[in-house]
């Protein structure tokens, strides 16, 4: 019963990953596998260090918009360069300070090669435009022309790196690569797992899926619904890597809806629960 699990990015939607592995936990199902970009890297990182979705739950729901730590001075200097028509190095509306910190408390500190499982966390090099994957087993992985393999990295870092939706949040610089959201090449990184040794994979997209989002109205909302609205298309290319692909029903819940974290986890859940039956044959077969 040996499977791995592919997290897609989503913002604050990636909570409903945590229903997803509540659910699966609860009918006595667990990945070998487990693979994360963006919001799914930050529930990948943790259930890799051996946190439950209980405890994940517990976490998610005092969560608040305190985790969006504006860059007011940044924002500043890069209207009064632009102003004075210079280069600006303003490069995104938030610092990511405050998930980098939560995430070095919640694992720490420990690298990716530390952690208890095998794991993939996607982030991309928006200067060479390569996907770097930072996993827990680098052995039988080979760097390609456009793929990277790190496995040296405090795995807070990568998580960081892989959440940091281009102009929403700022970039991380790792070993000289300046690292964006992995959502711009990799939103369900499904591949990796199979690369890693997982012969059955389950992908989980909480990205646009085809529907209207009419809230979509602010900078939050429309950085992140442009990179879902990219990764839609390419998942939908890359579809074949998931032997069962699962959609959550959470596409009208947005970035700062906090109260209804509960909410997203439950619909997760519910995705899973609806799957059952496909997924303990696939698994089974």
């Amino acid at each position: 019963m040996r499977f791995g699990l592919a997290l897609s990015g989503g913002a604050l939607r990636g909570v409903a990953h945590i229903g997803v592995l509540k659910a699966l936990s609860e009918n006595g199902l667990y990945p070998s596998y487990i693979s994360g970009t963006s919001a799914g890297s930050m529930v990948a990182a943790l259930y890799a260090c051996g946190y439950s979705a209980v405890e994940m739950e517990k976490i998610a729901l005092n969560l608040d918009n305190g985790i969006y730590d504006p860059d007011y001075p940044g924002m500043l200097r890069g209207i009064v360069q632009w102003i004075l028509h210079r280069d600006f190095d303003w490069d995104g509306f938030l610092k990511g300070n405050e998930v980098e910190k939560l995430m070095k408390r919640l694992t720490n500190g420990i690298s990716v090669k530390e952690v208890r499982m095998p794991l993939a966390i996607t982030a991309v090099d928006i200067n060479a435009g390569n996907t770097v994957m930072f996993v827990s087993r680098k052995r039988g992985l080979a760097d390609t022309r456009h793929v990277i393999f790190k496995d040296d990295v405090p795995l807070y870092k990568a998580v960081r790196a892989s959440t940091a939706i281009p102009s929403v949040f700022q970039p991380v610089i790792i070993d000289g690569m300046r690292l964006v959201d992995g959502g711009v090449t990799e939103n369900v990184p499904s591949g990796v797992l199979r690369m890693m040794g997982a012969r059955v994979v389950i992908g989980i997209n909480l990205g646009y899926s085809g529907q209207r989002r009419s809230e979509v109205n602010n900078i939050l909302e429309i950085g992140s619904q442009a990179i879902d609205i990219m990764a839609y298309q390419i998942t939908r290319l890359k579809a074949n890597t998931c032997d069962l692909m699962i959609n959550p029903d959470i596409y009208d819940i947005g970035m700062t809806d906090f109260h209804r974290v509960a909410e997203c986890i439950q619909r997760g859940y519910e995705s899973i629960i609806s799957n059952l039956p496909a997924i303990k044959k696939l698994i089974r077969s």
